[in-house]
């Protein structure tokens, strides 16, 4: 079995049940609001999410950059009370940076 498969599985079952997980309680917001630089964070979560992609599975860049946008979405659409799109951009583009060679 691919990796990119067991991803898949994984982001799906994400997304059955983490709204009944969050829904008692929106824990993730309010440890999120405790950060001052909170954009900076959902950068560095992109960023790593993205490194972690390249190095454990054989994704193509754009794999990476859908599995990284659904991600964001799904934190930020599940997780939180209200879509806040400047968190959800800043995780893409901390993936999208990712991808930046040197």
């Amino acid at each position: 079995m691919k990796l990119s498969f067991v991803i898949l599985i994984a982001v799906l079952c994400m997304l059955t049940f983490a709204p009944a997980i969050c829904s008692a309680k929106n824990v993730v917001h309010e440890v999120e609001d405790s950060f001052t630089m909170d954009k900076w964070v959902h950068f560095g979560a992109g960023y790593i999410i993205n490194d972690q992609l390249k190095r454990q599975t054989d994704l193509t860049p754009l794999e990476r950059f859908l599995v990284v946008s659904t991600l964001a979405y799904a934190k930020e659409r599940l997780a939180d009370s209200n879509i806040d799109r400047g968190d959800m951009n800043a995780t893409i583009l901390g993936g999208l940076c990712y991808e930046i060679e040197f």
